[in-house]
């Protein structure tokens, strides 16, 4: 007697790249292209910053946007230059790697994405609510692109790369994602068949087994009698 279990059938992976994966392709390049704006920002602000110091009689000698990015403000000059480089790398490694099909592209993708998500969402709000309410610069003309100036370009790109990030981290956890670049996993082996033993010299057959201390059923021959006991008064 043997026992034949049933292997649940393997996950099918689809052969052409779903359109999910190639929407977070895109929109990683559109975070990491986004965010090139704040630095149009930081030294507009700086312009802005020079000017009021004027008013006060507070400003040094010398004192330009390029000289306060470089000096005091060194930490957020490395900031703004530094965020769309590490972007950029972090997006060419989910793309490349998702392209490839591999799961740690896809965990990596949704950690990165996942963590940038409320600074971004923190510039998207900002640069909107300081486009509101703050009237456009009318300084140097030279942190503009054509007629655009810094605040209005930032309340452009943060909002786009917010959504960008948030169309990434949801679309990164559906099915059709996670069938493309699935976990690499070892051939699953179907399990043993557990094996019934029969005691030695003991053949099983069809039916009941006789139970132990009883013999087998004796037939009665159709001319023997059967003997009663006499009674009490005899024949």
């Amino acid at each position: 007697m043997t026992y034949a279990p049933q292997v649940p059938p393997a996950p099918t992976q689809p052969d052409r790249k779903p359109g999910a994966v190639r929407v977070i392709q895109t929109a990683v390049f559109a975070i990491a292209l986004a965010t090139p704006a704040l630095y149009y920002m930081l030294m507009q602000r700086l312009v802005g910053l020079i000017s009021s110091r004027e008013m006060w009689d507070l400003n040094e000698p010398g004192d330009t946007p390029q000289s306060l990015a470089t000096g005091e403000f060194l930490y957020a000059l490395v900031t703004v230059i530094a965020l769309p480089a590490l972007l950029a790398v972090l997006a060419l490694i989910s793309a490349i790697g998702l392209h490839k099909r591999r799961r740690w592209a896809r965990i990596l993708t949704a950690i990165w994405v996942g963590i940038m998500l409320l600074p971004l969402a923190g510039w998207a709000a900002g640069s909107v609510i300081l486009w509101k309410t703050v009237a456009a610069p009318t300084g140097t003309k030279e942190y503009f692109l054509g007629p655009v100036d810094p605040i209005m370009l930032n309340a452009m790109a943060a909002p786009v790369a917010f959504l960008s990030a948030l169309i990434v981290f949801i679309l990164i956890f559906t099915r059709r994602v996670r069938q493309w670049a699935p976990k690499r996993t070892a051939a699953p082996t179907p399990p043993h068949a557990p094996a019934f033993h029969t005691p030695h010299g003991f053949a099983p057959q069809q039916g009941y087994a006789p139970q132990p201390g009883y013999g087998p059923p004796q037939q009665s021959h159709p001319n023997q009698q059967a003997n009663w006991p006499a009674g009490p008064t005899g024949p």
